[in-house]
């Protein structure tokens, strides 16, 4: 189970709009958010699994996929996310800022945008941010 909202609400958005990150949603239930490796950079955050994910593996063995944007006013930042997947199934996430340093720590007011083709907006998710 993934315990952080933030890496949650992220995966969502990344597990949608093609075929390959609908099929990898199934995996969701059975990850657990495992390990957390923060740097000024951004963030690497690596699964751990049950064994039932083997039943949602994806045919794409070592797939990448990303387009979405996060901002918060917590701190001066704006960053990237993709997920990362080996073996057809979802390996680790990677959040890299554009500017900014990353603090060491769940966010918890942000609002995550999709950008797919031509950096067109899709699907937001926003938390409490401040006016």
């Amino acid at each position: 189970m993934i315990k952080s909202r933030f890496i949650y609400d992220v995966l969502d958005l990344l597990l949608d709009g093609d075929d390959h990150g609908m099929l990898a949603r199934n995996q969701l239930p059975f990850l657990t958010d495992a390990e957390f490796e923060y740097s000024n950079e951004g963030l690497f955050v690596h699964f751990s699994y049950d064994d039932r994910i083997e039943n949602h593996k994806i045919a794409t063995e070592d797939l990448v996929l990303s387009g979405v944007l996060i901002q918060t006013d917590e701190y001066p930042i704006q960053a990237d996310a993709a997920v990362f997947f080996a073996d057809g199934k979802i390996d680790y996430l990677d959040i890299w800022c554009h500017y900014g340093d990353y603090p060491e720590k769940d966010l918890t007011r942000y609002t995550l945008t999709q950008l797919w083709d031509n950096d067109f907006p899709g699907r937001v998710i926003t938390t409490e941010m401040q006016p």
